[in-house]
């Protein structure tokens, strides 16, 4: 039997850590930084005070705080003590909060002072820390879940080790639930595939109900490197770190558009950018030219992935130097991808179909949602509704998911296919592409433009150049020209809005 060290669990790996690099440091956030053996103490005193308060393995315990390197603490805490943190949208509301916990029922909710009224009302028992983001010690910090007691040490890499709340699609966040093999295999990957190493520093400015929690700091962590964490995203916070020396960037197009476009960007040194991460939305080949051009020294990375099995593929911006012209690159080492019909069949090469994914670290499923697990998690993969095809070679194009496929006039359109096209236009800086109803056509096709800062977009043109490359079935009926694209509070297109907003614009 494998002791509690030799169990693949990320706690062990950051105890190790601890030892091996004595003085380096580990989080660093605004209230101050934690060298390995700081952060592995914080840990240990969180997962005593928790088992002190009656918190026993497998139980679940919510968080509802700002990014923080307490909140980062609370987090890896609650993982030592044997329980499963699940960590809460800070973007939602009290009523959105209540379906979400009603399956994972916690056995406490942490909150900081900001969040403490959003959660005050849920029936669940709340502790609230004192003030996660004083400059005091980090043991100030964390009061009142502090405690000088040896924490808990049995583990088994089988327990659940964390839940993180999905998109939600349906309207409904659902709780995915990892092991900690599983969650130590996926920090494994994104260490070996994300090309981390112990020099590097992230500049985490994403939430931490994400999971880029896991693909982000997590993996930085247990690579030995530091993460800056900021509170919230910050351009000006950003460009400061950027200019310090961080090497390392995630987040979504749009921080990066963001930060290019501030006044400061030229004046600052980006040299020290060696790798960035691509996530939440599709990436154009012009916005990953824009990276390269900006960050001269960085690797650029892109992919395809999902809360329920994190990156499983990889594209960099030297594979569309090479000519390919769309994509989301090839399956990663250890992942298999599948193209299935609705029953289940793989289709042939070219074929569009739904995108079938399994490796060893997804999710185990949805906590408490018996019937979406089984839905979801099959015998060949995990099943998320997204659709697309493989070249002969297994290169994946993602098409869409079915629910946001548009049927014009009888015919099949895939909004990431449009996208991918009309995005090479020269004036579109970003693009999203939705249906709407439409008493003659079913749903028509239009599409939302944000375009490049000082040309004069002439939407007709879009059109133009669309025939060039699409079906004329393909391309949209309307543009529609905006300052920006609206974000579901993951930080991907809202397409419901903007559908929304479209066809009450018709009724009116």
């Amino acid at each position: 039997m494998l002791t509690s060290q030799e169990q693949l669990h990320i706690i062990a790996q950051y105890e190790k850590l601890a030892r091996q690099q004595p003085f380096k440091t580990a989080v660093i956030d605004d209230s101050g930084e934690l060298t390995y053996p700081q952060l592995v103490e914080a840990i240990h005193a969180v997962a005593a005070a928790l088992a002190e308060q009656g918190v026993v393995p497998g139980d679940r315990v919510s968080t509802a705080m700002a990014p923080s390197a307490a909140h980062l603490v609370l987090i890896l805490g609650v993982m030592a003590a044997g329980a499963v943190p699940a960590p809460l949208n800070i973007r939602l509301t009290a009523a959105e909060f209540a379906p979400f916990l009603a399956p994972i029922k916690p056995v406490l909710i942490v909150a900081d002072a900001t969040y403490r009224p959003v959660v005050a009302n849920l029936g669940f028992p709340i502790a609230v820390l004192g003030d996660a983001e004083s400059p005091g010690s980090m043991r100030d910090r964390m009061y009142p879940l502090w405690s000088e007691q040896a924490p808990p040490t049995e583990r088994r890499e089988s327990d659940f080790a964390l839940i993180i709340p999905t998109g939600g699609t349906t309207g409904i966040p659902k709780g995915a639930v990892s092991s900690h093999r599983g969650l130590y295999l996926w920090m494994a990957s994104c260490t070996l595939n994300g090309s981390r190493v112990r020099d590097d520093v992230e500049l985490f400015f994403s939430p931490f109900f994400h999971i880029s929690i896991a693909t982000g700091w997590m993996a930085t962590l247990f690579a030995g490197a530091t993460v800056r964490i900021l509170r919230a995203y910050s351009v000006e916070q950003s460009l400061e770190a950027i200019d310090r020396g961080a090497t390392f960037l995630m987040g979504a197009p749009t921080m990066f558009e963001g930060l290019s476009r501030h006044s400061d960007f030229a004046r600052i040194n980006r040299s020290s950018v060696r790798s960035i991460g691509i996530g939440a939305m599709a990436a154009t080949r012009d916005f990953l030219d824009g990276l390269v051009h900006d960050y001269p020294q960085a690797r650029v990375r892109h992919g395809y992935g999902a809360t329920e099995f994190g990156p499983v593929t990889s594209i960099l911006h030297q594979d569309f130097q090479a000519g390919r012209l769309a994509g989301v690159g090839f399956a990663l080492p250890g992942c298999r991808i599948r193209i299935e019909d609705d029953d289940g069949n793989e289709l042939p090469v070219g074929a569009i179909g739904e995108i079938v994914v399994s490796c060893p670290w997804q999710v185990l499923g949805y906590w408490g949602r018996e019937d979406e697990t089984a839905a979801t998690f099959t015998p060949t993969g995990v099943r998320l509704g997204d659709l697309g095809h493989a070249d002969s070679d297994g290169w994946l194009h993602v098409a869409g998911r079915k629910k946001e496929m548009i049927i014009s006039g009888g015919e099949n359109v895939f909004p990431n296919e449009v996208e991918a096209a009309l995005s090479r236009h020269p004036d579109v800086q970003m693009i999203t592409v939705y249906g709407a109803r439409d008493s003659y056509w079913g749903e028509r096709v239009e599409a939302a433009v944000v375009p490049r800062e000082g040309c004069n977009f002439d939407p007709d043109s879009l059109i133009s150049f669309g025939r060039k490359v699409l079906g004329g079935y393909k391309l949209p009926k309307r543009v529609r020209i905006m300052s920006e694209i609206p974000l579901t509070s993951n930080a991907k297109p809202d397409r419901r809005r903007l559908q929304a907003e479209a066809e009450g614009a018709e009724a009116a």
